[in-house]
Formats: C-alpha cells, sequence, structure tokens
C-alpha cells in the first residue's frame, strides 16, 4: 500500500482523557483517494518504519503527520471486532460505538434512559464499573426518579468509612517501615502521614485525600535533599545554556523551569534503598477509582462537576476506560519507533497506567497479563482467517511483545495456517499482502495451469 496515497483527510481530533478519538470527514471533500481496500473492512499495513527528518520542511512534516495518522487508523480499526485487552483481558469498544453512546446519552431524558444506554454496551465495562452498574440498576428498580449521582451519595458514608480503614491500615504499615530510615527523613514521612491522616478524618469539602499526591509527596521526602540540590543546579545550567539574563522575567522563568524539571524527575526517580522500596510498595496498595468499588463511589459523590451534568460524566466514565487506544509496546520516549510491529492495541486504564514503564513491569503490575494476551493474539488469527488483518503484522507484533518480555509472552499462531478453502484470501480484492510461503504457492499453481494448458494444445 502506498502510504501517502492511502491518506484518509483527517477532522479535528477528539480528545477525551488522554484518548484520542478519530473522526473522518467526507472523502468528497478531498483531494486524495482512497484506496479500494480502505473501502473494505480489511486491515492492512506498509511494513516499513516511519522515516525520520532530520531537516524537514512543512511538506515533509505534513507527509510524516498523514503517515502516522493512516498506520494509527489501521490498528484502531481492529476494535471494531471485540478485541479483548493485552493486559487486563477486558474487551475494547472503537470510537465509533463511543459516539453512539455520547449521542444515546445526550438524548436521554432520565435515569432510566441513561441506564438502558450503559446496559447495551454492559459487555465492555471493567470489573469496578460493571459492579456499580449493577447496583444503579438494582437501585432504579425501586427508585425510578433517583438520578445516578443521587445513587452514590446514598452509599458514600459507607463506602467511605471502609476506604478510611483501608487508608489507616496503610499508613501504619508505612509508619513502622519508616522506623528504618535516617531521623531527618523518618520525621518527614511522619509528618506527610499525620498530615494525610488529616485530611481523610476531615469532613469538609475543601480537605480531601489524592492517592496521586500523597505518593508523590512520599517520593519527594524519601529523595535526599543532596540530590535534589544537584538536579537543581543541572537544570539551572540547562536552562542558562538556552536563555539569557537580559530576558524579561528571567527569574520567574528559571524558577518554574526548575520546579517542571524537578517535578518530572522526582516521579521517575528509581535509585532507592530497599526499606524505600517497600515503603513505596505499601503506598501503592492505596485502594483507587479504577480497582475498588468504595473508591469509585467516594470519588465520584464527593466529586465538583462545576455546573456540567453529573449522570452524563458518571456514564461516561463507567465506559471510558473500556476506549481502545494505540499503544507502543516499546515507548516512544524510550525511542519506540512509530512502526506496525511496535503498534498494539490496549484499553484506555491500561495505556494511562503504564506511562513508559517496560512491558516487564506491566507483567509485574498484572500478573494475569500472559494468559490475556494469548486470548488477544488468538482473536487477532480469528480475525486473519477472516481476510480482516494481515499476517506479517501479526507475526511481527508477536516477535516484539515476545522480544520484551524476555519470553513471558507468547502465542500459538499456528493457526493462521489452518486454512480452509472457504476461508482462502483473495488478495487482488482485499489488498492484504502475502507471505512469502504464499506467493510461493501461487507460482507453483500457475506454472501448472501453463503446462496443462501447453498439453492440452
Amino acid at each position: 500500500m502506498k502510504i501517502f496515497s492511502d491518506f484518509l483527510n483527517f477532522n479535528n481530533t477528539r480528545i477525551r482523557q488522554n484518548v484520542v478519538g478519530v473522526q473522518f470527514c467526507n472523502p468528497k471533500m478531498s483531494n486524495l483517494k482512497l484506496a479500494s481496500h480502505l473501502d473494505k473492512d480489511t486491515v492492512t499495513f506498509t511494513g516499513k518504519k516511519i522515516p525520520s527528518i532530520v531537516t524537514p520542511t512543512m511538506e515533509d512534516l505534513i507527509k510524516r503527520t498523514k503517515a502516522i495518522d493512516v498506520l494509527r487508523y489501521n490498528v484502531l480499526r481492529l476494535a471494531k471486532h471485540d478485541v479483548p485487552c493485552p493486559v487486563c483481558g477486558g474487551l475494547m469498544f472503537d470510537t465509533e460505538k463511543s459516539l453512539a453512546f455520547d449521542q444515546k446519552l445526550l438524548q436521554s431524558k432520565n435515569p432510566s434512559d441513561i441506564l438502558k444506554c450503559i446496559e447495551e454496551y454492559s459487555k465492555y465495562l471493567h470489573p469496578v464499573e460493571r459492579e456499580i452498574f449493577k447496583m444503579m440498576k438494582q437501585d432504579n428498580v425501586y427508585h425510578e426518579n433517583r438520578t445516578l449521582f443521587d445513587m452514590l451519595k446514598r452509599r458514600l458514608p459507607r463506602a467511605e468509612k471502609r476506604i478510611v480503614q483501608q487508608q489507616s491500615k496503610t499508613f501504619s504499615n508505612i509508619g513502622l517501615l519508616s522506623r528504618n530510615l535516617p531521623k531527618e527523613m523518618r520525621l518527614n514521612v511522619q509528618d506527610l502521614l499525620n498530615d494525610s491522616f488529616d485530611r481523610i478524618l476531615d469532613p469538609r469539602e475543601t480537605s480531601r485525600f489524592s492517592r496521586q499526591i500523597f505518593i508523590y509527596k512520599l517520593k519527594n521526602t524519601l529523595i535526599p535533599e543532596s540530590e535534589k540540590n544537584r538536579l537543581r543546579e543541572k537544570f539551572e545550567k540547562e536552562f542558562l545554556s538556552k536563555h539569557s539574563r537580559i530576558e524579561e522575567n528571567f527569574e520567574k522563568n528559571l524558577i518554574d523551569f526548575i520546579e517542571t524539571k524537578l517535578k518530572v524527575a522526582i516521579s521517575l526517580w528509581k535509585v532507592y534503598t530497599p526499606t524505600q522500596m517497600a515503603i513505596l510498595k505499601e503506598a501503592y496498595k492505596l485502594s483507587k477509582a479504577d480497582n475498588n468499588v468504595d473508591a469509585f463511589i467516594v470519588k465520584y459523590a464527593k466529586r465538583d462537576y462545576k455546573g456540567a451534568n453529573p449522570d452524563y460524566k458518571i456514564a461516561t466514565r463507567m465506559l471510558n476506560n473500556s476506549l481502545a487506544t494505540v499503544e507502543h509496546v516499546v515507548a516512544q520516549s524510550k525511542r519506540g519507533a512509530t512502526e506496525p510491529k511496535n503498534l498494539s492495541l490496549e484499553c484506555a486504564a491500561c495505556n494511562n497506567g503504564r506511562g513508559n514503564n517496560p512491558i516487564l513491569k506491566q507483567i509485574e503490575d498484572n500478573p494475569n497479563m500472559p494468559f490475556n494476551y494469548r486470548r488477544f493474539m488468538k482473536r487477532l488469527c480469528e480475525l486473519h482467517l477472516q481476510n480482516i488483518v494481515e499476517k506479517s503484522y501479526i507475526t511481527q507484533l508477536n516477535k516484539t511483545y515476545n522480544k520484551q518480555s524476555c519470553g513471558i509472552l507468547d502465542a500459538d499462531l499456528s493457526v493462521m495456517n489452518k486454512r480452509g478453502k472457504k476461508n482462502k484470501p483473495q488478495y487482488s480484492q482485499t489488498g492484504i499482502t502475502p507471505t512469502k510461503a504464499e506467493r510461493r504457492q501461487a507460482r507453483k499453481l500457475k506454472l501448472k495451469q501453463k503446462s496443462n494448458k501447453n498439453k492440452k494444445l
């Protein structure tokens, strides 16, 4: 496939919670014609790496953007066929279904209609969201006019009590582990724990505990001051090499630059002692809305929706985590290339939760990932037998996953070779690139037919 001639003209990109949804304009409005296989339901790839441009012109940048968009679009098309997430195993749904769900929500006039919209896509819900939906559905049977927000509010006191108990236990364990730290660091950790404990017991809406902020502050206290001063000096030199002291607001820009860089460095800091690692491991056990029903209730029952419709926001949030996204197997920040063998599908929750961590860290956080990965690859093989995705993409993607996971992630791809006569692909019509063995077999068949024809003559 010629990648630039096959480009689909994109409309404005629709972004929702770090999830990129693509809307397409009318092909008649574009000067670029669509290839025949893009009009059909066949996913094809270039098989080539997107070239990096050293001294790009505006035209080169536009071409590169178009090429990347085609690759992303081809990967996202797989989500239309109910592909499971290779990390958590949940079914993913594509942006077209997401847009249809949004339109139905906007047309819904009461809680019963909203729950019917969610029920239509209930197979895509993650475990926590599925439990919340069951709870709301049972509540709606007896109280039809009760909104989704009111349903969560009524369960808030009990859920909040359970969460506070879990958090208190985690804080106690962190306090016990901090006894092995140096005196100054130990006192800083204890001050942070006391402040956090006061927050979770304070009933005021203005005083809320944030798991993400707590973990960041904990990392900040575990890094020695000497290291932080060294990082500040490093970032100051970096800023001075690019800016002059004569510039306006020099001091303010310098402080902002250093603080921003320091926050990133603290978040990515990995040089910890065994005691510090044990403390952080305990902190990551704190419940969050993605893995705990009580945490979901507390978060969205106490949330300030700033004039927006709470029911719409809650219903949208319940399906947002299942939206399919394009994931780089080797993160872009780790020089991962934008090419078919490095592009995979993941649900929004797993993609956002991974960050730029390697695959081995993702497997450590998700013990069931090897099993879910085999299900994911099995589904891709089934799609190949239906002439929807090409074989070369599946084999190359499996090699990338296998290499990055040190052999932990591997799948049996022999199913793709078991083709019947009905499933035999018509490459000239679909545009799928045949493998070497298939091309060799086609040549032999052609020569055999030619020799038989000559014998008859």
